[in-house]
């Protein structure tokens, strides 16, 4: 029986009813899913769990179970699976800030141990995370891999700069994205990016708990400021529906005020936190391209930008899309694409531009250490090779807005 990749997902947005059982091997536990309501027996878990959204005092747990299904049987053809599946998003608040946590939910078979997470100290205080894009899928020869070595490498946050799946529309693609990173994310909260492979589908808004609007969003972590973008922007539905020319149209100019909302939005936001030490800012597109076929659409994208990255200071900008890792500096901002992740490598066939760094046609991710008066960064390719180390000075204090 094929199990077909197209279902519809649902999500469910539950209240936090969770409390801490026991202490194991110095862990505090906390059960999911606890009512004063004796519920049916629980459905195994399909997806996850995993974590997500963790902050100094609240996390949220996530995990998909099977709801339903139907089979269609074509004439002279084997039968057809479609799934449909339900998406539980618990909140946990309450929680102690700097404090590692064990959770389970019922119809989860995984090991014992395997699912912890650890809240965010209050203050300033030293912490990692890693970079990745493009994870897409080609028979997991460099996406597994490569969160394997991530998984040796324990950070505390992981930020995936698009193109997740190869389709954001397929379930099935879901499916081997989970199965593949499932490991990591059962105790590595995931900060996902839109990029253009995922379609602008409601699966991605249903996987992830993230802060904010969740299309773009920022939040801080000690002495540094996140700030995530939607580079892509809305996308024309591109189902069965009639679509006149003034429905793309009015689509297109929805499209102008979306990005014109953002670009306030992320003004403002910037000028709000001048005090942070470091601020990364993380979209998919990259602002530099070294693909001869994309030079043309980085240059429009800058010219959207503008100096914006210089008038805040920010630290270091993160990006993908292109399949490769090269870094660019310009006007003292660094700006990072964070190779493939999955997605096979690119060639570098365009000019190399005087901003450039380093530049490598690999596949590789990324990692930051944040200690008290610097930032490492180290670049590893998928065979464990470093491709690129730098350091990455605090900002100057800046609390007034740019002319």
């Amino acid at each position: 029986m094929h199990v077909d990749t197209t279902v519809r997902l649902v999500r469910t947005l539950r209240l936090a009813l969770s409390a801490v059982l026991a202490v194991v091997l110095g862990l505090p536990v906390v059960t999911l899913g606890q009512s004063s309501v004796a519920p049916p027996g629980p459905q195994p878990v399909a997806l996850g769990p995993y974590v997500q959204n963790v902050g100094t005092s609240n996390a949220v747990i996530c995990w998909a179970t099977l709801s339903g299904e139907a089979i269609l049987t074509p004439p002279a053809k084997n039968d057809t699976c479609f799934r449909e599946y339900q998406v539980h998003s618990v909140m946990l608040r309450g929680l102690t800030p700097g404090t590692t946590y064990s959770y389970r939910v019922p119809g989860d078979t995984a090991a014992a141990g395997d699912c912890t997470f650890t809240t965010v100290p209050t203050g300033e205080h030293p912490f990692s995370f890693c970079v990745i894009s493009d994870t897409q899928n080609r028979d997991n020869k460099a996406h597994r891999p490569i969160v394997e070595r991530l998984l040796a490498d324990k950070p505390d946050m992981l930020f995936n700069v698009g193109d997740l799946v190869s389709d954001g529309r397929s379930f099935g693609d879901w499916e081997e994205f989970f199965r593949v990173q499932g490991p990591l994310l059962r105790s590595v909260p995931c900060y996902a990016v839109l990029g253009n492979h995922e379609r602008d589908s409601s699966l991605y808004f249903q996987f992830f708990a993230l802060p904010g609007i969740e299309r773009y969003y920022s939040f801080n972590r000690g002495a540094a400021h996140f700030v995530v973008l939607d580079s892509p922007g809305r996308r024309m539905p591109d189902d069965n529906q009639a679509v006149t020319k003034a429905d793309q149209d009015r689509f297109k100019e929805r499209g102008k005020r979306y990005w014109q909302q953002q670009m306030e939005w992320f003004k403002n936001d910037l000028a709000g936190h001048g005090d942070a030490k470091y601020i990364f800012v993380f979209l998919h597109y990259p602002i530099y391209s070294l693909m001869a076929s994309r030079v043309a659409s980085t240059n429009e994208l800058r010219e959207r930008l503008g100096t914006v990255f210089q008038d805040y200071r920010v630290t270091a900008v993160f990006s993908g899309h292109d399949h490769h890792y090269h870094r660019e500096v310009a006007g003292g901002v660094h700006f990072v694409d964070s190779g493939a992740g999955g997605g096979s490598a690119r060639p570098i066939d365009a000019p190399i531009r005087p901003e450039t760094i380093r530049y490598a046609a690999v596949e590789s991710f990324t990692r930051v250490e944040i200690g008290p008066d610097r930032a490492k960064v180290r670049v590893t390719d998928v065979a464990g090779k470093v491709v690129d180390e730098f350091s990455l000075s605090p900002r100057p204090h800046s609390t007034t807005k740019p002319e």
